[in-house]
């Protein structure tokens, strides 16, 4: 048991380490684009929509049941629907424009927990000496620290807010691991549900929430080729993790 937190707590901090690093990164475009910082988040978009077609898509539809798939994603848009009407409400998120963060926090939050758990069962049978799997892992979460460095608009307080997510987050993803080490799911329906949910909440903050709300009054030309760059950056980052070589 001592020994699965310390594991679990390692990981943790290597995938609050890798966040950061991304979100360092978006910080230092920020610096060169100033005011123009809606683009960084039209980026975001276009990272998360990598995401989608190059890997969550492929995956879940390749190992879990169709029918599954949708339940949870249904599930998942509802969560989404009813977080931003909570959030809506609340004077202080909504006069802050911090609506978009929160959700995609939420959203990243339930896929950590299939991703999480899985990954911990892969070192409950043994498998942690596998660093090839462990380097992917952690590297994974490069672009998740881009996408929520990236998805917040021009706000004062913005470097303690990243911080702030990527702490939660990477809590939430060693607590997932730790479950995965030492509960034994073997649900393949339950595995199913949450990854249609993690399809769904995703699916909203990208689509709805990064791309069609921010980009309105944009040109939409420009737009698509920071969407397809996001892409495109996505698409060989994955490619060239330690896993998919």
């Amino acid at each position: 048991m001592i020994e699965d937190i310390k594991i679990s707590f390692l990981i943790t901090l290597l995938i609050f380490g890798a966040m950061f690093l991304g979100g360092l990164t978006i910080r230092l475009m920020f610096l060169f684009l100033n005011k123009n910082t809606v683009y960084l988040q039209i980026l975001c978009g276009g990272l998360l929509t990598g995401l989608f077609v190059f890997e969550l898509l492929p995956d879940t539809f390749s190992h879990f049941q169709t029918i599954g798939i949708f339940t949870g994603i249904s599930a998942g848009i509802f969560i989404m629907i009813t977080t931003e009407v909570l959030l809506h409400n609340n004077s202080s998120i909504h006069r802050g424009n911090h609506e978009t963060v929160y959700l995609l926090l939420v959203a990243l939050i339930i896929h950590s927990i299939p991703t999480g758990v899985t990954f911990g069962m892969s070192l409950q049978l043994g498998q942690l000496m596998n660093y090839g799997l462990l380097t992917a892992f952690i590297l994974h979460h490069i672009p998740e620290g881009m996408i929520i460095m990236g998805s917040f608009p021009n706000i004062q307080g913005k470097n303690s807010l990243f911080i702030f997510n990527c702490f939660i987050l990477s809590i939430m993803i060693g607590i997932n691991i730790f479950l995965g080490q030492n509960i034994r799911i073997d649900s393949l329906k339950w595995n199913t549900v949450l990854m249609g949910m993690t399809l769904g909440t995703m699916s909203y903050v990208t689509f709805y929430e990064l791309l069609w709300k921010k980009s309105r009054n944009l040109p939409k030309g420009k737009v698509a080729l920071i969407v397809l760059i996001g892409m495109i950056g996505m698409h060989y980052f994955i490619r060239f993790l330690p896993s998919h070589q």
